[in-house]
């Protein structure tokens, strides 16, 4: 019986550092399978997509736990009961990941994200969560089955599904890091006080939504009764775990190049391209 992946006790410095590394892993062989993919190798490529999503996958999960345990008592251990049951579970990984990709909740675009429509295109990754195993193996193996025959690596998957999926889980990496700003923005208001508005700034907030279509008077008069209480200063704990904004002033491209935000890099330049804006990637060590 082969050893079980156990996730020990993790130091701050430690998380980060697994962090980076898995996503820059679960990079590396998402590109591995996009390279499979363009020489004909549809099952390696598989394989590969599948090993990238549950490095994907256990990366999501160490964001979640750094989110968490803001709001846990002060000196709570890093790995929980949670985090130790994925990291040794390959279905867990998958589905979290699966199911970070249909909520899609660091993601923008034109409109809101719609997890149904996700939910459909997804049905492929959905079928890799539970079979998992077997897909995995038949990209590396020449198989016999007794209704279909000979079954060969480059026959295990469609090209083009798998291409598209490959595309978006590749995404996974800058949607984690645009998360870590929006956790870590969401957690510093969270510990601002906010005073009691004044009757004049309740009724220039009424007279601004009352406008709007839709709205319900009911969370009109919630929204009133909020600003009319103000806000005490919430309290966060576990300060060398949790996600942290940068220091003011911080240079916003410090992380170009670097390993672990393979994905933001690669898609800031294309935003950079997009905009006419001639940076060299030599500059970020590409």
């Amino acid at each position: 019986m082969g050893k079980r992946n156990i996730l020990p006790p993790l130091t701050p410095e430690q998380v980060v550092e697994l962090h980076d590394e898995l996503l820059a892993n679960a990079d590396r062989l998402l590109t591995a399978a996009l390279d499979m993919l363009e020489s004909g190798s549809l099952g390696l490529a598989r394989s590969l997509a599948i090993l990238g999503l549950e490095e994907s996958g256990k990366a999501i999960a160490i964001h979640e736990r750094r989110r968490e345990i803001a709001y846990e008592d002060e000196g709570s251990a890093f790995v929980d009961s949670r985090l130790e049951l994925l990291w040794s579970n390959h279905q867990s990984k998958l589905a979290l990941a699966y199911d970070f990709l249909v909520r899609e909740e660091f993601w923008f675009g034109t409109g809101p994200s719609d997890p149904e429509t996700n939910r459909a295109w997804l049905g492929e990754v959905e079928a890799w969560t539970r079979e998992h195993n077997e897909l995995k193996q038949r990209g590396f193996y020449v198989d016999v089955d007794a209704q279909t025959g000979i079954l060969s690596p480059e026959s295990a998957a469609d090209e083009q599904s798998l291409r598209e999926v490959i595309g978006h889980v590749h995404q996974i990496g800058w949607q984690l890091r645009l998360g870590e700003h929006i956790v870590a923005k969401q957690q510093e208001e969270f510990v601002r006080a906010t005073p009691p508005a004044s009757e004049e700034e309740i009724a220039r907030l009424r007279d601004a939504v009352s406008g709007f279509a839709g709205m319900d008077a009911s969370e009109v008069d919630r929204m009133c009764e909020e600003m009319r209480a103000g806000k005490p200063a919430g309290v966060l704990n576990n300060d060398a775990y949790r996600l942290r904004l940068p220091e003011p002033g911080a240079n916003p491209f410090l992380n170009l190049g670097r390993r672990g935000y393979e994905a933001e890099t690669r898609e800031l330049f294309q935003l950079a391209e997009q905009l006419g804006l001639n940076h060299s990637r030599d500059e970020a060590g590409e």
